[in-house]
């Protein structure tokens, strides 16, 4: 019996931690899928930063899922957007503004009766391959037509005690043990409600008080995808869907 009170406590800790970085692995598979979505959306939408958000709101929907029901998926679709909009950045890698600036060109649209500054997307087997003509970006026009986004994504994890260990130790928030997190926090809301992270993420780091009320705990997630455009780039449908910026 004493033996087991002195262990019990180490394995649920353990068992916990098991569980916490499974789920983990979970987001990130989940994620990834959901980053290939998003520049799926992308390449049909002219590099629509807002298409890209909506389809990497669908792709980590699952994450949400807590129902098997209709009314399950809507409130997961609706929880994911949420986050989508509130807690993940998309960069795009690829074309850069270098690359923007060699190859966009005005193309007017009489059904619209718009016209919009884009990077040609027709023909590109026929075009010329050679990178004279992308001076700045020194890509041809076929690389400049290849989407690739990076998202940073913060996920929140919720397995009791293991995810409050998990971010103070990700963010070096400290000090960690008996006189740290089970007892006593280290922030002071009149220097630093933060914790005095030492390697802090501006985009997940959350209020230590803010942490203990609601049990969120976010820790971030990165992934990258690469497809083909199969429409024209518009700068301006880039910056449609500004990112968040974080605390």
């Amino acid at each position: 019996m004493v033996e087991f009170i002195i262990i019990a406590p180490l394995l649920l800790f353990v068992c916990f931690g098991t569980l916490q970085f499974v789920l983990l692995y979970q987001a990130k598979s989940t994620l990834d899928v959901a980053v290939l979505e998003a520049a799926r959306e992308g390449a049909v939408n002219h590099g629509s930063m807002q298409a890209m958000r909506s389809g990497l709101a669908r792709g980590l929907a699952p994450i949400y899922a807590r129902q098997a029901s209709a009314e399950g998926v809507a409130n997961a679709l609706a929880k994911a957007q949420a986050d989508a909009n509130n807690f993940s950045v998309i960069k795009v890698l690829n074309p850069t503004p270098a690359a923007i600036s060699d190859y966009a060109r005005p193309r007017y649209y009489p059904d619209e009766a718009a016209t919009y500054t884009e990077i040609p997307n027709d023909s590109l087997m026929y075009r010329d391959s050679s990178i004279s003509s992308g001076a700045s970006s020194r890509m041809n026009i076929q690389d400049a037509n290849i989407l690739k986004i990076h998202v940073h994504y913060c996920y929140d994890m919720y397995v009791p005690l293991v995810n409050k260990v998990i971010y103070y130790a990700a963010n070096v928030i400290g000090p960690i043990g008996t006189g740290g997190i089970l007892t006593r926090e280290p922030a002071r809301p009149d220097l630093d409600p933060y914790g005095f992270p030492k390697n802090g993420d501006t985009l997940c780091k959350i209020q230590l008080v803010d942490g203990i009320k609601t049990g969120r705990w976010p820790i971030s997630l990165d992934s990258e995808a690469i497809v083909r455009m199969q429409s024209p780039l518009r700068e301006s449908a880039l910056n449609d869907s500004p990112n968040p910026t974080g605390n």
